[in-house]
């Protein structure tokens, strides 16, 4: 995909996230069983893309889990997803040693250029391990720098030293430029796994088993699954439900969201495993489709 624009300076928004507190003696054994991620690797202050899976193996959440303390994990989702999510992880406790916490935090996400030598990514800590208030991690975009400070509503905030404020709409542009896609954007519950091109950085192929594995390593070991969300880059508007074609006019491709971001609109498209990096819309305009990573 040619050059990426929009985030030359340093830059900060703040947007809202369902927040999940899991703590408890075997608060690691029992999400071990549950989410995708490998969750026993993680050492306090470290943080993993994962899935929550229906039995079945279809997403139910596409979550942030950060170990905190030994005994205390931090689940955050994008709005509308922490109840639903904490109604699912309790499901199968039984007389399990732990306890869920549905909360609603704040986070500044800054991006862009010298943004891990900020001071926030040092000063900002987290709370006492059990009642955690700041949880900071880099960013888990594949291409850009900076990180993520999640703040509970009792938190202090710190300051993001120089970063620019900027609105909801400019940050979700460059999510789509520079990041992955979200839950409840370009991955809706009841997707397939295998088809968000999140697998290899969401879930554990060596941990055992957890929740929804059958179907995540059944299709891994066969296809690998028939679509795939790329990123996507135009000269010329689109919208989600787009379809775009190969040379031939064959549908290869279904925009899933799009936004404008200087010259360019940049998005994510659900697109067949065998589609060429390129595609046309319904106006033989191109359509630039790379992979998220």
């Amino acid at each position: 995909m040619s050059s990426r624009t929009g985030l030359d300076r340093l830059v900060v928004a703040t947007v809202p996230r369902d927040v999940v507190i899991v703590n408890g003696p075997e608060a690691e054994l029992y999400l071990q069983g549950q989410i995708s991620a490998d969750v026993a690797a993680l050492e306090p202050g470290e943080s993993a893309l994962s899935f929550l899976l229906e039995p079945r193996g279809r997403i139910e959440a596409l979550f942030v889990i950060s170990r905190t303390g030994p005994d205390t994990f931090v689940a955050d989702a994008e709005p509308g997803f922490g109840e639903e999510m904490t109604t699912s992880l309790a499901r199968f406790k039984l007389r399990t040693k732990a306890e869920f916490s549905p909360q609603q935090w704040t986070m500044h996400a800054v991006r862009g250029p010298q943004a891990a030598s900020e001071p926030t990514t040092r000063a900002a800590a987290t709370g006492p391990a059990d009642a955690p208030e700041h949880v900071v991690r880099p960013t888990l975009w594949p291409h850009a720098s900076g990180y993520d400070m999640l703040v509970s509503p009792s938190g202090v905030v710190s300051q993001t030293g120089s970063a620019q404020q900027i609105p909801t709409d400019e940050f979700e542009a460059l999510r789509m430029a520079y990041g992955l896609p979200a839950m409840g954007s370009e991955i809706q519950p009841g997707d397939i796994p295998n088809e968000t091109g999140l697998v290899e950085r969401a879930a554990s192929f060596t941990k055992g088993c957890y929740r929804g594995q059958e179907l995540v390593e059944r299709i891994d070991s066969r296809t690998g699954g028939r679509r795939s969300v790329c990123r996507l880059r135009a000269g010329v508007p689109l919208a989600p439900g787009d379809e775009l074609h190969d040379g031939a006019g064959t549908a290869v491709a279904t925009v899933l969201s799009a936004a404008a971001l200087d010259d360019a609109v940049v998005g994510f498209a659900l697109a067949r495993r065998d589609a060429a990096e390129g595609a046309f819309t319904s106006a033989a305009q191109p359509v630039e489709l790379a992979d998220l990573f």
